[in-house]
């Protein structure tokens, strides 16, 4: 298949041969004549070189001063950067970026989509990943009911494994570490009496993997999440009627079994009405205060089991009297039952909302979403109509409370309204991921809006984890029981290449490589 015509995330992609810049072959020049005047004009090698792939490109810089010179012009690398990822020309390029040749490497070279390591020691399918912030270890859970925290260095390695399986859990389903990488918070299905079930929340010591407290969570899929590195947001659910009920916000302290009988370890933070059979499902903390604006917390609409009509983002503010378990006890302190808080801004998304994920500074919302046919009324909350098997990848920027860009495609979901579960998504500098039940990884530019990386496993992909420290490390997690890790071209070859031996004389030689060792 012709380099030009190949698609950029094609799962046949193979690494580039090493490319010397040099200055051609010593003692002469190819392409000039007796004289010493070029044989063509630059202009009609450029010409040429336009009808060229990226690699033909740079094989021919090779060939001598001037071709290498044209080679790097950089309105030839702008075309073949627009043609090869099929990028809209009035999509300007990367602020950041120095070149469109350096662009076009970036986006080629740095993607994490080479499969280096495979980890196996999950005996079930595999549903969250989770980073720590200083990106040195991660944890991911379970069906098999364990939560196993490894170790992040050139060969991953299994730290620890918790079996919650003693505390009636029946599986782990996410993980959060705290800022200080202290704590790890686990949720996951507890099984009550009568096999009944509802969720847990965990906290365990990084230092010595002690179990420090647990939090009851209902419904499991609330997850809960960190407001501050020793308190954490729990949630709890009401009936009120057939399609309406009551979800509350509860700030817990995350070493309950070891404070005082007179110190508050639970304060209610939020009490939700929740209309059309929708409950809160899952909460996310975002510290929006780089932009000048007050912390907000994030919860996403939608009843496992049980659809609503409208499928909303809500958001509401925190302020910094409540981010502490100080105050009010257990049971006391706001009005009746009768009160509600209003949430501060209500996004439809019209379709069940099945993953969240915060940009690094927090400022951009990624939310994958399985939208209900367009102009569709949900009459009956009960029965909604099918929503999508397409996934769409939307973003939304909090400083506006608006979507940003047109939504992201490629990834697919085929269980129906009643089944649906969450695919975890992740966001870096320059990238986002997101797992598909079409048993794929995707990767795609946030600048661009392209995909760039289609990454296989033999099952559903549950969850995708960037290294907070090196955006070319990811992690799959799918329900084939396996962890992938992925490396980008760049660090791969990097990691590979022997070490150099010394040289009494080490010749200058810059060289620059990226493309494949062969081509079709």
């Amino acid at each position: 298949m012709p380099l030009a015509s190949r698609s950029p995330f094609s799962e046949e992609r193979q690494p580039w041969p090493e490319v010397l810049w040099h200055q051609g072959p010593s003692g002469q020049n190819v392409t000039m004549d007796e004289g010493g005047l070029p044989l063509l004009p630059d202009s009609l090698v450029y010409q040429i070189f336009l009808s060229l792939g990226p690699a033909d490109v740079l094989a021919a810089g090779l060939v001598c001063r001037q071709w290498q010179a044209v080679s790097r012009d950089e309105f030839l690398w702008r075309e073949q950067f627009y043609r090869y990822y099929q990028v809209a020309r009035d999509v300007p390029r990367h602020p950041a970026a120095t070149s469109w040749y350096e662009e076009f490497r970036r986006l080629y070279d740095m993607v994490p989509c080479v499969e280096v390591q495979t980890l196996k020691e999950h005996t079930d399918q595999v549903l969250h990943l989770s980073f720590s912030h200083s990106g040195y270890q991660f944890a991911s859970c379970s069906k098999d009911c364990t939560v196993k925290i490894w170790n992040n260095d050139l060969t991953i390695s299994l730290q620890h494994s918790a079996d919650m399986r003693p505390y009636n859990w029946s599986y782990t389903q996410f993980s959060q570490f705290n800022q200080d990488d202290s704590l790890l918070l686990a949720s996951g299905v507890f099984l009550g009496p009568h096999n009944s079930s509802s969720g847990e929340i965990a906290v365990i010591s990084l230092d010595s993997f002690a179990l420090l407290s647990r939090v009851r969570n209902k419904p499991y899929d609330v997850f809960g999440c960190w407001l501050t590195e020793t308190s954490l947001i729990s949630g709890n659910l009401h009936r009120i009627g057939d399609i309406t009920s009551c979800s509350v916000l509860w700030l817990n302290n995350a070493f309950q079994d070891v404070e005082s009988e007179n110190v508050n370890v639970v304060k209610r933070l939020f009490k939700i009405q929740n209309l059309n059979a929708s409950t809160i499902r899952t909460v996310m903390v975002a510290d929006c205060s780089r932009f000048d604006s007050p912390d907000l917390l994030l919860d996403a609409g939608d009843q496992a089991g049980l659809p609503c009509r409208v499928f909303d983002l809500g958001i509401k503010k925190i302020l910094p009297h409540q981010m502490t378990t100080a105050g009010p006890v257990l049971g006391e302190g706001r009005g009746s039952d009768a009160f509600f808080d209003a949430l501060d801004h209500v996004i439809d998304v019209h379709g069940h909302i099945i993953g969240m994920g915060l940009s690094p500074d927090n400022r951009y919302l990624y939310v994958n979403s399985r939208a209900w046919p367009p102009g569709s009324v949900v009459a009956d909350p009960m029965q909604p109509p099918p929503i999508a098997e397409e996934i769409d990848l939307l973003v939304f920027d909090l400083k506006t409370m608006r979507e940003v860009k047109r939504a992201l495609r490629a990834h697919r979901a085929y269980t129906p309204n009643d089944e649906c579960f969450f695919i975890f998504l992740d966001v870096s500098r320059d990238f986002v991921a997101s797992g598909a039940e079409d048993r794929h990884g995707y990767i795609w530019d946030r600048h661009y809006n392209i995909c760039l990386a289609k990454l296989q496993h033999e099952d559903v992909v549950n969850s995708v984890a960037f290294s907070p420290q090196e955006q070319e490390l990811l992690l799959t997690a799918s329900d084939d029981a396996t962890i992938k890790a992925w490396r980008s071209p760049r660090i791969v070859r990097v990691l590979q290449a022997p070490r150099p031996r010394p040289r009494p004389r080490p010749r200058p030689r810059p060289f620059f490589s990226w493309f494949a060792s062969h081509r079709r």
